[in-house]
């Protein structure tokens, strides 16, 4: 499902963009919702011969076979542990890359949907980020989260796909 966007008048009118909060292991990061495809049960991976430990195999969505991440090792920090709530986040890839157009994220429950204005989101120096964190922020004043950087994670997956 690749949904478009408000249109840019309606966002620049309400200046509020629909956006999901993907819970990982101990911290949640926060995505445009038109990032994210689908959210799918988990499921069988498929095995995969890469060279490094935060691809986790391939699962068969929709008929095309796309390669499974585990952004937690990606961003240098600790990985989940296995969780009977666990799910794939289908994302849809930022670049128009015809080799993968989408590739799965695991997360560890169900993503909430949150409405962010931009004026809501406060930059926060002391949480950790990982090196893929573009910036960390609180929502709402009530809400940490994380804002990765998807064209990096990205260009790190077409190095090894």
């Amino acid at each position: 499902m690749n949904q478009a966007p408000a249109t840019t008048n309606e966002t620049e009118k309400s200046g509020q963009i629909d956006c999901l909060l993907i819970p990982l292991r101990d911290r949640q990061l926060l995505l445009p919702n038109v990032t994210v495809a689908e959210i799918i049960p988990f499921s069988h991976l498929l095995t995969t011969n890469s060279a490094v430990d935060w691809i986790l195999g391939r699962i068969n969505w929709r008929g095309v076979t796309i390669p499974v991440i585990c952004y937690e090792i990606l961003n240098n920090t600790p990985a989940p542990s296995p969780n009977p709530g666990a799910r794939f986040a289908v994302i849809n890839g930022v670049g128009s890359h015809s080799q993968m157009p989408f590739y799965g994220m695991l997360v560890q429950g169900i993503p909430r949907l949150k409405k962010v204005k931009e004026s809501e989101i406060q930059q926060i120096d002391a949480m950790g980020k990982g090196v893929l964190d573009s910036m960390a922020v609180a929502v709402d004043g009530e809400e940490s989260a994380f804002i990765p950087d998807m064209v990096r994670v990205e260009q790190s997956l077409l190095k090894y796909v």
